[in-house]
């Protein structure tokens, strides 16, 4: 938790607060940028560019609410508007991408964390799926607050995030008997 003066150093545009208010929040808002993004390069994109709308908009914010809250909204949203222009994001409308024969990496350590690995089947799904799986079930917004943020109807964000764990579960089951 950050000291209220610093926070009001930070709104009034001092150095030492913004400095302070970075230190406290990048490295959580670089996890949750790598997990919208395909790569740390792109995550520290999407790092930099939050954190230059969250200074630029610092007057903007509201001293009587948590600005971590704040800080990790700007930073989603950010992160969504970069994979929108960098990335072909299309949505799935059919299963044929299931009939593809899904194996992870050769190259990847057996003896990773479960975080590791969660990251990496992560990453291996579609960015719809990805974007919409992360969104519902990391950052806890409704499908309606999905379908409002990306522009689809709310049926496609429940369609989407239900392909998204069925191709979870099919890389676990795959890693399983690769290991």
């Amino acid at each position: 938790m950050i000291a209220r003066d610093v926070i009001e150093a930070f709104i009034d545009g001092k150095k030492d607060g913004f400095d302070r208010v970075y230190e406290a929040y990048s490295p959580g808002m670089f996890i949750i940028s790598l997990r919208y993004t395909r790569c740390k390069d792109d995550a520290e994109d999407v790092l930099q560019e939050a954190f230059i709308k969250i200074f630029n908009n610092r007057d903007k914010y509201d001293i009587e609410r948590p600005i971590g809250a704040w800080i990790k909204t700007i930073t989603i949203r950010t992160a969504l508007n970069y994979i929108k222009e960098h990335y072909k994001f299309d949505l799935k409308d059919d299963e044929s991408y299931f009939d593809k024969a899904i194996q992870l990496d050769s190259q990847e350590n057996p003896q990773q964390d479960l975080k590791n690995k969660l990251i990496a089947v992560l990453n291996r799904l579609p960015d719809g799926y990805r974007t919409i799986f992360n969104l519902y079930t990391i950052d806890n917004l409704t499908h309606k607050e999905i379908a409002s943020y990306l522009g689809v109807s709310e049926g496609t964000s429940k369609s989407q995030y239900s392909k998204a764990k069925k191709m979870i579960k099919q890389l676990l089951q795959t890693e399983r008997v690769a290991s």
